[in-house]
């Protein structure tokens, strides 16, 4: 057992690795579910599991607590780290490519709007909810249709938990039960999954966006409660093959039907067996890794734009079949190049920008991934 107060000595979290890998894999899944509708036959008529994107969605939320409090949690119970130093820096991290990424849909949407090309879901460009774009709070129970950069409404609920983690990274450190600790957090999120079917009727993850807290709360502590288990010599031994076990067994399950719950299960040790794997030297998963935040923020104007684009060839000239195919999937590499572009042109330098203004303050602190999707 634990000592009360003391979390026992992990090992160091593997970066260039699994985790950042994953993150990709997840970051492209979502993008195929936000453009499985588009094809010439939607994706979610020829298999369900496609439509179970959500779940990706749900790794992010887990993943940025599991990683926070992997990498800050040593440093909150030394008081190294205060609430608001904590917050800032995550603030620091997520609001300015955020910001820049909207300057992009307004532009985008003036520009069509002056042309006269109308967006294909007006919904999505309501002024009355830029204003709670612009600050992350549309996940705050903000009344209306969230829309502009939709993704980002777990980062609005993520600010919450943001402000959350130190105190309860506190209590949970305190806990020398973390087995049954993340029982009980389990059985917490089942619950709300369940008052929301009592009183919607609908699942948790079905809620409208404005909901985003109730959903992405409770996510984001099951991820700081995995990262409370202690890691085992198996899990060290044997940390990839379980990783890739469970990969399969999730991705197999959703052909099988709709397994919710087991599936968040599974996802959660996917994390713990990915975070046990020993330091890697994957350059190309760090690339990955570091690319997926700019993925999350990036892709959804670059669908509008590119399937934008198709429809106007298709009412122009007319489209085969396979060429009709064939530009929808194209539109999967054009997210990931456009994602690319975004990161070296846009949010590298608004890091090393924030990072300048702040070593003329204090030291900063060491930069670490905890959005649902950024390196």
């Amino acid at each position: 057992m634990f000592k009360a107060g003391t979390v026992p000595a992990l090992p160091v979290l593997s970066r260039d690795g699994p985790l950042d890998a994953l993150r990709f894999l997840a970051a492209l899944f979502i993008v195929l579910y936000h453009v499985a509708e588009r094809a010439p036959v939607s994706l979610f008529s020829l298999s369900p599991a496609f439509g179970r994107g959500y779940l990706a969605t749900d790794f992010f939320l887990m993943l940025s607590g599991y990683v926070l409090a992997r990498t800050y949690g040593p440093r909150v119970l030394s008081a190294d780290v205060d609430t608001l130093s904590f917050l800032k820096r995550r603030v620091q991290r997520i609001w300015p490519p955020h910001l820049a990424m909207l300057a992009l849909f307004i532009a985008f949407f003036v520009l069509t709007s002056v042309v006269g090309l109308a967006p294909q879901n007006p919904q999505w460009f309501q002024w009355d909810q830029l204003l709670p774009q612009i600050f992350l709070v549309q996940a705050w129970f903000v009344p209306g249709t969230s829309g502009w950069n939709i993704p980002t409404w777990t980062l609005s609920a993520l600010i919450v938990a943001y402000a959350l983690f130190p105190m309860v990274w506190r209590k949970v450190a305190a806990t020398n039960r973390p087995v049954q600790l993340l029982a009980m957090g389990l059985c917490a999120y089942v619950a709300v999954d369940f008052t929301a079917l009592i009183l919607f009727g609908v699942h948790g993850y079905q809620l409208p966006l404005r909901f985003g807290l109730i959903r992405g709360v409770p996510l984001f502590m099951i991820g700081l409660l995995v990262a409370r288990l202690p890691v085992t010599d198996l899990a060290r031994r044997q940390a990839l093959p379980l990783a890739a076990a469970t990969l399969a067994i999730v991705v197999g399950i959703q052909a099988l039907g709709n397994f919710d719950y087991f599936s968040l299960a599974l996802l959660g040790f996917l994390i713990y067996a990915a975070g046990a794997s020993k330091p890697r030297a994957w350059r190309w998963a760090g690339a990955a890794g570091r690319l997926s935040f700019s993925l999350f923020l990036t892709n959804s104007l670059t669908a509008a734009v590119w399937f934008g684009l198709v429809r106007t060839l298709e009412n122009k000239f007319g489209l085969p079949a396979g060429a009709e195919w064939a530009l929808w999937a194209a539109a999967i590499p054009a997210t990931i190049v456009v994602a690319w572009v975004f990161e070296r042109v846009v949010d590298a330098p608004l890091q090393r920008w924030v990072k300048a203004r702040e070593a003329k303050v204090v030291t900063p602190l060491t930069t670490v991934t905890g959005t649902p999707v950024q390196a």
